[in-house]
């Protein structure tokens, strides 16, 4: 599973490939298991199409108990440069600095958001928001070498991509509010061909416990019927890729079953309290990308998550 291959330039954009949509697209996502604040951040290049891609996805603990979280939401398009791999990591309120490959990154915010009073009014009241300044800094340092694995997904979303977990700290300002993170998140970058439209469907979850003991599930859907599984589970300080397993129920409460390479066997229960259901248009084609605030349990501890579900809604 160690990405024994990467170099230190792989940290960086790469220079793209002849197809249309190729592209190079780096993710930080995580939280504070602790207040439930959580957040997602993605900036991806598309040279081909002249443009680089940022978007940024935070849940808000509400302001009264029992109400739901707040969801800020910032999304920014600037023209890609000639030179893709000098090209700064950033893109509108997003920056991406790596201080150290494969060890310590930056994650900068500072820009424009629209904050709602819950996730799901994206879809359902676009135009009940609250304009808001967002800024920040994240730490991320990594757990593990940088990995990767089957992912199930095709040549038409990321011919090559790694993964990596680690320690989350820093604080975010949203409006006159304060919030301090102190937990964990996930990093992947990946690079080749997206279409959002070439998948079915997957069911991405997971769990980050601490540097020892993790899980990542990645259930996708095959062009010709039925599904593959991808992911990896380290448990005991014992890393080994997923080779098999199921999801039953929906994102509001499912049960993701899955065994590694070495015939351990991992059960993943989740509840998604809180759903941001974003759109990817092409040609006609709406893909929703599902991102969700998740409850999940996994040897009995609890923590909050971002699952990801995706659909193809056809026009």
């Amino acid at each position: 599973m160690a990405a024994a291959d990467l170099l230190a330039a792989d940290e960086r954009f790469h220079a793209p490939g002849a197809e249309e949509q190729w592209s190079d697209s780096l993710y930080f996502g995580g939280g504070d298991a602790a207040s439930g604040l959580a957040f997602y951040t993605r900036i991806g290049a598309r040279p081909n199409e002249g443009r680089i891609e940022a978007a940024l996805g935070i849940w808000l603990p509400p302001h009264l108990p029992g109400n739901p979280p707040r969801f800020l939401l910032a999304f920014a398009r600037v023209p890609a440069p000639s030179s893709l791999p000098n090209a700064p990591i950033a893109a509108g309120p997003v920056t991406y600095t790596c201080a150290d490959p494969f060890e310590r990154w930056t994650i900068t915010i500072d820009g424009a958001a629209r904050l709602f009073a819950r996730a799901e009014d994206l879809g359902a009241h676009p135009e009940a928001h609250q304009d808001v300044a967002v800024a920040g800094e994240l730490a991320f340092s990594a757990w593990t070498a940088p990995f990767a694995f089957g992912s199930g997904l095709t040549e038409e979303v990321a011919r090559r991509h790694y993964e990596q977990p680690g320690a989350l700290t820093g604080a975010l300002r949203v409006g006159d509010e304060r919030f301090t993170i102190d937990g964990a998140g996930m990093r992947d970058h990946s690079w080749g061909v997206r279409d959002w439209q070439a998948v079915p469907y997957w069911r991405w979850m997971g769990v980050l416990l601490d540097a020892d003991n993790f899980l990542l599930v990645n259930d996708v859907g095959l062009a010709g019927g039925g599904e593959t599984v991808g992911g990896c589970l380290m448990q005991h300080g014992e890393l080994a890729p997923i080779v098999s397993g199921s999801t039953e129920g929906t994102q509001r409460d499912f049960v993701a079953r899955a065994r590694d390479a070495l015939g351990r066997e991992a059960v993943l229960r989740g509840a998604a309290i809180s759903i941001a259901p974003l759109r990817q248009r092409r040609d006609g084609r709406l893909t929703i990308v599902a991102e969700g605030l998740t409850r999940v349990e996994w040897l009995g501890h609890e923590r909050f998550a971002i699952s990801e579900w995706l659909e193809q809604s056809g026009a």
